[in-house]
């Protein structure tokens, strides 16, 4: 699963040709941008987007990427049971920290916010559907509803960087045994 940088359709289908899994797309903001993801997606009948000799193509990646729009603006909540119902999208991704900032209720573990974020899940359900999160905070994986198809703990780069700075303090063992030296 690769996270698109915009969405534009020209980058739009650089990350598809590539040939990953599917591809969540940041920044939308209403049912008529998800409807225009699913034209620069999804290859004719289906939709509009060139089929030209495409690395995935050539490389054997999918036929059908799956499509997640991100739901992390007010827009995108007041449209997100018109983005579940469109044809070509596969799920929907929360991105709560972006979402509490657009409903003005910074903090991901804001009522409203686990409200507005159970809102997306029941979406997906009621049109069958993959739910995504992206986490990151503990205390809103203790908040977020059951069910959950994807949730993305934390970044490639925290990650990394918590990892070094356990290597830095001498804490190896917290991330894990030791392999053993080959002389």
């Amino acid at each position: 699963m690769a996270h698109a940088a915009s969405q534009d359709a020209a980058h739009l289908a650089q990350v598809l040709d590539t040939g990953v899994a599917g591809v969540i797309v940041p920044g939308v903001n209403s049912a008529a941008e998800a409807a225009a993801l699913v034209q620069a997606a999804r290859f004719p009948p289906e939709s509009a987007r060139s089929t030209g000799l495409s690395r995935a193509v050539l490389t054997g990646g999918p036929e059908r990427p799956l499509l997640l729009p991100m739901v992390e603006t007010a827009g995108a909540l007041a449209d997100v049971e018109q983005i579940a119902a469109l044809p070509g999208v596969d799920g929907v991704f929360v991105g709560p920290y972006e979402l509490s900032l657009s409903l003005g209720r910074p903090g991901v573990t804001d009522e409203q916010v686990v409200s507005a974020i159970g809102r997306v899940r029941e979406a997906a359900v009621a049109a069958g559907l993959l739910t995504g999160i992206f986490s990151g905070d503990r205390e809103l994986d203790a908040l977020l509803p059951p069910g959950l198809d994807l949730v993305a703990l934390d970044t490639d780069v925290t990650v990394l960087r918590h990892g070094m700075q356990m290597l830095l303090a001498g804490d190896r063992g917290a991330i894990g045994p030791e392999a053993p030296r080959q002389e």
